[in-house]
């Protein structure tokens, strides 16, 4: 069973600030962000952080003091990432399905677009002939850990696929666009470096072809182990294997280029944890299984019902309680809504606080108002020790009031 970072503050907080609460700690954070670019220091390159995962502005600001540009997909990313502080041009403009008003307006902010479809790459040589621009490219390679975030391959909407890369070009021919950047992303919870180069061959195989081009991205959706004894990413064999050959290739383009990758989870997943409490205990039934009601739910952590996806839980108040099998559950009126299902726990009692670590990408991020029940509070765990609020909870009766006053006169 995964322990929590800090165990002893993760109590102090739900003690202090109740639950349900998302940690995050900035140590963890700015670890990730300078191993990752220890990882990549023999290449030229940049380094963008997917900000989709967790758009916190203090953990924004924290990856900005790293160094770390923005991988953006609305207009609303695009301005929050000026407001916290980042240059327009260390952040990439990655939408899709846009719109000709969105296509404007994200133009006004002054990053590069990246563009994963012909029709919207005409738009924009039509609207801003002789710009420099990126393209999406689809590698026909797909991987992920669940198929709802496999970015690439056959089945996916995302990129230009490699057999209209002649029709790609002759768009940017006709309107002069530059294309300085070619870019992939196959999917979100990659484990297996084989995976990544397989497509990352695709790109460096088609570099020729831009004669304009200044830099490749690579993507992002390194993974991370969410389960005790799963393997996480190879960041060694990373660093020893798929950069050399990075490397070696960048030698025989004819131009210098430089190489970009853009993870969201890896920067913060492993530095937040979900804090809730233990609100009932039911079994339906002798010797049925046992239900853990909390005072959180799928609204605040959708993953393991959309994704099946696994957080561990750890019972904080029995850490050295025995292990029994629990459905935890949340406080939502859909059957779905549960964090973990026949999961051994510390034994569990009313009024105990579990952690549900990991918890720190595509958490509050994909967190939602169903069933009018307030999001979580969120703080940030400073390197100091220093607990800071880093979004204050809102009451029900302050929701309701934001509700009615934007609906009704």
């Amino acid at each position: 069973m995964k322990v929590p970072y800090q165990p002893k503050t993760l109590r102090q907080i739900a003690s202090v600030h109740g639950t349900p609460t998302y940690v995050y700690f900035e140590e963890i954070i700015r670890d990730r962000c300078r191993k990752l670019k220890d990882k990549v220091s023999l290449l030229p390159h940049k380094l963008l952080y997917a900000m989709k995962a967790n758009y916190n502005p203090a953990i924004l600001k924290i990856i900005c003091e790293e160094g770390i540009g923005i991988d953006a997909v609305s207009i609303g990313e695009l301005e929050l990432a000026k407001r916290v502080g980042f240059a327009p041009e260390d952040v990439l403009y990655s939408a899709n399905s846009i719109t000709d008003e969105e296509m404007h307006t994200a133009a006004s902010y002054g990053s590069l677009f990246n563009i994963g479809e012909l029709y919207r790459l005409a738009r924009f040589g039509e609207a801003f002939p002789g710009t420099d621009v990126c393209i999406r490219l689809n590698p026909k390679v797909g991987a992920g850990h669940h198929e709802y975030v496999v970015t690439a391959g056959e089945k996916s909407k995302f990129g230009i696929p490699m057999e209209y890369l002649p029709e790609a070009l002759e768009i940017a021919a006709k309107h002069r666009l530059k294309i300085i950047g070619i870019h992939q992303h196959i999917g979100s919870g990659i484990l297996d470096i084989a995976d990544l180069w397989s497509a990352v061959e695709v790109l460096l195989e088609a570099a020729p072809n831009f004669p304009d081009l200044t830099f490749i991205n690579f993507g992002g959706g390194l993974g991370i182990p969410y389960r005790i004894g799963e393997a996480s990413f190879d960041y060694d064999g990373f660093q020893q294997v798929l950069i050399p050959r990075i490397k070696e290739w960048s030698e025989v383009l004819p131009q210098q280029l430089a190489f970009w990758f853009e993870p969201g989870r890896y920067f913060v997943a492993e530095a937040g944890t979900l804090l809730t409490e233990v609100t009932m205990l039911k079994q339906n039934g002798i010797g049925s299984r046992t239900f853990a009601g909390t005072n959180s739910g799928q609204n605040h952590l959708i993953r393991p019902m959309f994704y099946n996806a696994y957080h561990e839980i750890f019972n904080l108040s029995n850490p050295t309680g025995i292990l029994y099998n629990y459905d935890v559950t949340g406080n939502i009126c859909e059957s779905g809504d549960r964090f973990a299902k026949d999961r051994p726990i510390q034994e569990i009692r009313v009024n105990d606080i579990l952690a549900i670590l990991d918890a720190g990408a595509y958490g509050y991020a994909m967190s939602s108002l169903y069933n009018l029940r307030p999001f979580p509070e969120e703080v940030l765990v400073r390197k100091t020790g220093e607990v800071e609020v880093v979004r204050k909870r809102v009451s029900p009766t302050s929701l309701i009031d934001q509700l009615l006053s934007e609906t009704t006169d």
